[in-house]
């Protein structure tokens, strides 16, 4: 659990923790954003629409992240971060169902009702559209409505995953951005749903990472115990965190 951070703050801190992965070790980090930020996937390209977005949300951070997917505001929610062995799991599909099956299982735990979409993951290619334009196979959903949204990237030995659970958030505006429509998904999908209207009240935060992390521990399996970044992770986020606040890698596409 860690405390709200910028947008490049975080990204770094998930970066390192990837690339000091020991063998057959990992890691899952629950963290916010301060200020709300909008992220960019790895290759996503940045359009007019979200430049445009930006221009008339000025108090939006701005990132992009070191794993694919595509465009999330990070405001009222959740992001998790899991960094496990490239060669665990059965491979990257099968990770991403196993972590999405233990979100789901720790959401159920607080009276969600939630499940992984139908089908095998197949990625979203970086023009497709914000992340929660629609659901996609593999994904975590309640009735059809994507709840969490998450990527992969290779860094190093490890694999890293993260991802965006809605507590409150409201991300119609980069649909708008998108396509100028009024915040509808596209053609056939669903608005993604939040915890606030899935919930009678949203937990406690401290309530909500306890539920994700037993979630997760029985879908992932291992010893697990608290810790905090080491003094080397720390420190090579501390010099990542340079690299993903530049302007050359944010506005790369």
């Amino acid at each position: 659990m860690d405390e709200p951070r910028s947008g490049a703050a975080n990204m770094a801190r998930d970066h390192a923790l990837a690339a000091s992965s020991a063998t057959g070790t990992g890691a899952v980090r629950f963290y916010r954003w301060a200020p709300a930020t909008l992220s960019f996937g790895r290759n996503e390209p940045v359009t007019v629409g979200y430049r445009e977005l930006l221009r008339h949300r000025p108090e939006l951070g701005v990132v992009r992240r070191p794993t694919g997917g595509r465009a999330v505001i990070h405001d009222r929610e959740l992001t998790y971060a899991v960094v496990f062995p490239a060669r665990a799991m059965g491979g990257l599909r099968d990770a991403y169902g196993r972590i999405n099956s233990g979100l789901a299982d720790g959401l159920r735990q607080l009276g969600v009702d939630a499940r992984r979409a139908p089908g095998d993951p197949v990625p979203a290619g970086p023009g497709a559209g914000p992340c929660f334009h629609g659901a996609e196979a593999g994904e975590v959903v309640v009735k059809g409505r994507k709840l969490v949204g998450s990527a992969q990237a290779r860094i190093g030995n490890a694999v890293l995953q993260h991802g965006s659970l809605l507590v409150e958030a409201d991300q119609s505006p980069l649909v708008r951005a998108s396509n100028g429509s009024t915040g509808s998904p596209r053609p056939g999908g669903l608005p993604p749903a939040t915890l606030a209207e899935l919930l009678d009240s949203v937990p406690p935060w401290d309530a909500l990472v306890r539920a994700l992390g037993r979630g997760l521990a029985r879908a992932l399996g291992g010893d697990w115990e608290e810790d905090t970044l080491t003094d080397a992770e720390a420190d090579m986020a501390e010099g990542l965190e340079t690299r993903y606040g530049s302007h050359e890698w944010t506005w790369r596409r």
